[in-house]
């Protein structure tokens, strides 16, 4: 396995701080500022975030699908592997949250919202420019970020059929062709499906492919623009989403979803990257992607379905406000020989 950086573990307190420090300043921070500049313009201004959601949901998420699969140079195994990941990740904190509702006495109607928000994490609107940054000095942004696009992919599929049905099975009553006809209004599923017919239209193709992409070229050009203004609106929505965010009277365990997703979640990422066998710059994004805060898509749906959304909001900001410092140590230990250790031993 190749590790960009070697030996964190070895170095000196001193030298640590200062690669902590670094990590923070140039990797974390540039988002937290484009948060906090979506906060601030929600506060002061007031947008209105159900369109800014839309606009995400409906153009900006599809275009950059689109966009990064097609485009996407990553071979079809770690696609695949990654992918997979992302099903076990869902699947695996899925089950710890159920455990966890159970032993702690959890009201019954609030399980579902627990356990989406510990399921599903912000690979899209946080995860895609972390990974941008983090691998942007080694000059693998593009590489990351084709990572980075499966597992948003997976999230986005998992979150909108999954999801729909966890949030469903909390207070609403709408019939089973209705919760159908919400997963298939779903526009990132059509964006996939298009860009691996795409992708397999060009397989068939050969050599005749790039003459016939020349005659395509207007559309995929504006593809480009969408996916180049994705992440500051993606971050600007989120920022002006958690300033929505208000205390409400009933008690959630918000506590242990943002403690399961910040830790629970990097240490369950690392033993599926070491029971999965994957190695490499691959594991390396797939473990930073792992330790994400709460999807917002998630407080969506159960805003949409009125399954405790003020639960997944506060889950959110509060995952959000502390994510920073856990992610710090997940990017700095998974750009060393971390993982290489591990497998090694």
């Amino acid at each position: 396995m190749t590790c960009l950086l070697s030996g964190p573990l070895a170095l000196a307190p001193t030298e640590m701080a200062a690669q902590l420090g670094s990590i923070f300043y140039f990797i974390v921070f540039p988002m937290l500022l484009l948060i906090g500049v979506g906060f601030f313009i929600q506060r002061r201004v007031g947008l209105d975030a159900q369109t800014l959601s839309r606009i995400n949901f409906t153009f900006c998420v599809p275009g950059i699908i689109f966009y990064s699969v097609v485009g996407s140079n990553l071979p079809l195994a770690e696609a695949a592997h990654g992918f997979l990941f992302t099903v076990c990740m869902v699947g695996c904190m899925a089950l710890l949250a159920k455990l966890l509702a159970l032993g702690l006495d959890v009201p019954r109607d609030q399980h579902n919202a627990m356990m989406m928000s510990m399921m599903f994490y912000n690979a899209g609107n946080y995860g895609l420019p972390l990974q941008d940054l983090a691998f942007r000095a080694m000059h693998l942004s593009d590489q990351a970020r084709a990572t980075e696009v499966f597992v948003m992919v997976g999230q986005n599929i998992m979150t909108f059929t999954v999801g729909i049905l966890l949030a469903t099975g909390g207070r609403s009553h709408r019939s089973w062709p209705e919760v159908f006809r919400q997963i298939a209004r779903f526009p990132p599923l059509y964006a996939l499906s298009a860009a691996l017919l795409i992708v397999l239209v060009r397989h068939l193709l050969g050599d005749d492919a790039p003459a016939v992409a020349r005659a395509f070229k207007p559309f995929w050009d504006a593809a480009g623009y969408i996916k180049d203004s994705f992440i500051g609106l993606a971050l600007l929505t989120l920022g002006a989403q958690l300033a929505l965010v208000k205390p409400g009277e009933t008690r959630y365990p918000v506590r242990v979803s943002v403690g399961m997703r910040l830790l629970a979640g990097p240490a369950l990422g690392l033993g599926l990257i070491y029971a999965l066998g994957i190695e490499g710059f691959l594991a390396q994004g797939l473990w930073i992607s792992s330790g994400l805060p709460s999807a917002v898509n998630s407080m969506l749906l159960c805003l949409e379905f009125d399954n405790h959304p003020g639960y997944l909001a506060r889950s959110i900001f509060y995952g959000t406000l502390f994510s920073p410092l856990t992610l710090t140590l997940v990017i700095f230990l998974a750009q060393g020989d971390f993982l290489d250790r591990l497998v090694m031993h």
